[in-house]
């Protein structure tokens, strides 16, 4: 078992999220949590949600309670934690973190909460709120074991066998596909391999009533492994090593590639580490992950309203979601053979005359490039910088290669249009079927690998991402010198960019990397027509969920209820979805995996119609996961 984790200075977990953890008897916390203290609300609303309406606090601790007295129904008055785990949201970037490039995110103040009780034994005993997740218990050694057995014969010599290609190969081994316990168990089994299989406690996990939007493009699935990952810590800590907050999350990344999602650590980072208020710079090209804190602007709130057309992860997602990783992935090895077969023919005095570049790339790979490549072909110590600070798509920024952006729209034009996994293969010199596990294989047979238009929308995340953070910390800097007034006309013009830099990521995410879909575009269209509107993208992976609407934040509950009348009001704004759903029913059998979960799909959106006003909301950006501090009401 092969370790990949970097380690950073050695600072503990508890010092960053759990340094307040004290279990207490559930009947302790009730108390606590039904007394209404003001030291205990003042917390909750300062450090936990930032938001410390009297009524708001009151709802999230009768929530809490629930979850306390459910799990105190299950497991008696054993020692608790409650811990919890908000919603991420991608207001700005997008997937950058995919390819080690630098990604841009917050934490919303709907949440996950837990109630976690240690054991001595390796069982996680899981129930959950939600009538969806049934409950169960599972031993974790005996699930690693079960992962970790399964013969790798068949890929000696193709693959190495770690983590990284044992999760492709064999994603969620021996359990069920979508099973929600695979993101509690997720993080454990990482765990356990970073170990070499040393055996960890189980706990007693309780779910309670969730505020974070389910299947709706917040990562509440990442939400799950990061709370798999405290309930763990919180009970095995004694016998954990000193790990870097870098090096957890890190490692949370890579425990979602269990389930089947191969994804990188920007969402579990965000949920991690995020503060109150915040908006989080994460700097996954650092040869450390690193996570530079923003403020964020004056005078905006942000609705998340939810599509209602579900992100099934467990039915199509994934293989969305895959196939854009396998663009990367292939762009990414492409690239750097680009980059090699350049840097010989210049040691080889053969990178000289008009078209030099292009006729390379054709005699080498059998594709041409997108356009003439002046500034790449006549500069030779832009390849040596290329060929120095290149990795991965992430890295197309000036800042980061040392070239101009003309010199990097140059490079991304070397890259083919799209590849198809036979012509992937020639390439790469693997056979299709190792290709296609490897980087996914297409839906259609005339599918393949857009590697270029990928590349250009990495580019333009990097340099709108760079412009956020100049606008965010120049405006809030001239607010703190009191140089500009949040009043002003002159501040008023940051929002407007910043509105304006958001439209054109989603503009981005729906044509190059064909991440939206017309249920977004619809919402979107009807939001930019409404009361306050600064900007709008889709949130998280795509394909469905929620949008996050910047709006002024005097016509932020407007927003809401123009949103109300003009979209979620009207039935017709929802009549594809219902009949994508219904002919599912018609076309699978009943009792399969497809056919039960269009019929569940179709329920939740008839849910949902029926309580319109939970499926927009102005959110507040909450702390990140931690375990709740209750000696401040006990006191």
């Amino acid at each position: 078992m092969k370790k990949s984790t970097k380690h950073s200075s050695e600072v503990s977990p508890q010092d960053a999220y759990t340094v307040n953890a004290v279990p207490m008897s559930p009947r302790e916390i009730l108390t606590v949590l039904e007394a209404g203290d003001s030291g205990f609300d003042e917390y909750l609303g300062e450090q936990i949600y930032a938001n410390s309406r009297p009524e708001y606090l009151a709802r999230q601790r009768e929530r809490l309670a629930q979850t306390v007295k459910l799990h105190m129904e299950r497991v008696g008055d054993k020692p608790t934690y409650v811990i919890r785990a908000p919603g991420r949201l991608n207001a700005f970037l997008e997937y950058l973190d995919m390819c080690a490039g630098d990604h841009m995110s917050t934490t919303i103040d709907g949440d996950i909460p837990v109630a976690v009780s240690p054991r001595e034994d390796d069982v996680l005993n899981c129930a959950n709120f939600n009538p969806l997740f049934a409950p169960e218990q599972v031993s974790v050694t005996s699930e690693f074991n079960r992962f970790v057995g399964q013969p790798w014969d068949e890929y000696e010599g193709k693959l190495d066998d770690n983590w990284d290609n044992r999760t492709k190969i064999y994603p969620h081994y021996g359990r069920p596909q979508g099973n929600w316990v695979n993101y509690v168990l997720s993080p454990y089994l990482r765990t356990m391999w970073e170990l070499g299989g040393k055996p960890l406690r189980g706990a007693d996990l309780t779910f309670g009533p969730a505020t974070a939007p389910f299947r709706a493009g917040t990562s509440s699935s990442s939400a799950v492994v990061v709370l798999g990952f405290l309930a763990m810590y919180l009970c095995n800590r004694d016998v954990l090593p000193p790990w870097s907050a870098s090096q957890v999350c890190s490692m949370l990344g890579e425990a979602e590639w269990y389930v089947g999602t191969h994804g990188g650590a920007n969402d579990q980072t965000t949920i991690l580490m995020n503060g109150p208020n915040t908006v989080l710079y994460n700097r996954h090209s650092r040869p450390v992950l690193e996570s530079t804190p923003l403020p964020f602007l004056r005078g905006v709130h942000v609705v998340l309203a939810n599509s209602l057309w579900e992100v099934n992860k467990s039915l199509t997602g994934n293989q969305s979601f895959n196939m854009r990783k396998g663009w990367m992935e292939i762009g990414d090895e492409i690239m750097k053979l680009i980059i090699a077969a350049v840097r010989e023919a210049q040691k080889q005095g053969a990178a000289a005359g008009e078209g030099w570049l292009g006729k390379l790339v054709f005699e080498k790979f059998g594709f041409t490039p997108g356009g003439k490549t002046p500034l790449l072909e006549s500069h030779p110590d832009y390849w040596e910088r290329i060929e120095a600070r290149y990795h991965k798509f992430g890295s197309l920024d000036e800042t980061i290669l040392g070239i101009p952006n003309e010199a990097i729209e140059e490079l991304i034009l070397l890259l083919p249009i799209k590849l198809t996994p036979d012509e992937a293969g020639r390439i790469l010199g693997k056979d299709r079927e190792t290709i296609e596990k490897l980087y996914t294989k297409p839906k259609r047979a005339i599918g393949g690998y857009h590697t270029r238009t990928t590349a250009r929308f990495f580019h333009r995340e990097n340099m709108i991402g760079r412009e956020l953070e100049r606008i965010f910390l120049e405006a809030e800097a001239r607010v703190q010198c009191g140089e500009l007034s949040p009043d002003s006309e002159e501040y008023d013009q940051y929002r407007l960019r910043v509105g304006d830099l958001v439209d054109r990521l989603q503009h981005a995410l729906s044509f190059d990397f064909r991440v939206s879909n017309a249920q977004l575009d619809r919402l979107l269209d009807i939001a930019r027509r409404g009361p306050g509107y600064l900007g709008g993208k889709l949130t998280g992976a795509g394909k469905g969920g929620c949008v996050s609407i910047l709006v002024r934040e005097k016509d932020s509950e407007e927003m809401c209820r123009y949103l109300d009348r003009e979209y979620y009001s009207k039935p017709g704004n929802f009549d594809d979805y219902r009949q994508i759903l219904t002919d599912a029913l018609r076309y699978y059998e009943p009792g399969s995996f497809e056919h039960d979960s269009a019929a569940e799909q179709l329920a939740n959106l008839d849910k949902a119609l029926a309580s319109i006003e939970n499926q927009r909301t102005v959110i507040t950006f909450s702390r990140g996961a931690c375990a709740l501090d209750f000696r401040l009401g006990a006191a």
